[in-house]
């Protein structure tokens, strides 16, 4: 796990940032390409790709080594034209694949999990205090020091008095739960 105390349990789950992302933003380019032979360039590796056409005119890449097929799908709901791709195994449009060897799958299907979905409510506690505070103060000295309470911030410029007492006493109250959180972990790491 990336984070945490962990007592030398072993890792039981994988997590998106151990494998390479497969971007679909990346690709927008292959739209506009003659179609052929290409290749996928990453920072390790590069995957040798063919792209290809249906008869209905979308397009799709084939990974020459093992002949597995990812659509790239555009979506017109929004003012932007958005690409997606299908997950070659369960066919779903995703955002995202992840290289697994030298294939590429969604995150359920290589049963992937994000790092903040192991986190312990303490933690998800930190980093939404610590979002909070750079939302009132911005990137001032110790905006990420917890040890620091948020009553002893000064007001920012620019906002109004009622406002910022009101965001200020939200965030104080996270932070006195997330320090009764801490003391209960405090007091086990203690008493051993």
């Amino acid at each position: 796990m990336p984070r945490g105390f962990h007592y030398g349990r072993t890792q039981l789950r994988q997590y998106t940032a151990q494998y390479k992302k497969l971007p679909a933003y990346e690709l927008r380019t292959l739209l506009s390409l003659p179609l052929g032979n290409y290749r996928l360039v990453d920072d390790t590796s590069s995957t040798p790709i063919e792209l290809k056409e249906e008869d209905n005119g979308i397009r799709f890449i084939s990974l020459i080594n093992s002949k597995l097929e990812i659509k790239l799908i555009t979506c017109k709901r929004s003012v932007s034209t958005k690409l997606y791709l299908t997950c070659p195994y369960c066919k779903t449009k995703r955002q995202h694949l992840y290289r697994s060897g030298n294939e590429y799958a969604c995150r359920s299907c290589l049963n992937l999990y994000y790092a903040s979905q192991s986190e312990r409510n303490q933690d998800r506690l930190a980093r939404r205090i610590r979002k909070q505070r750079k939302a009132i103060w911005g990137n001032i000295d110790n905006i990420n020091n917890l040890t620091e309470s948020a009553q002893w911030f000064p007001k920012p410029k620019n906002k109004h008095w009622s406002k910022f007492e009101y965001d200020k006493a939200l965030l104080l109250d996270l932070e006195k739960k997330y320090w009764m959180l801490a003391e209960i972990q405090i007091n086990k790491l203690l008493s051993i």
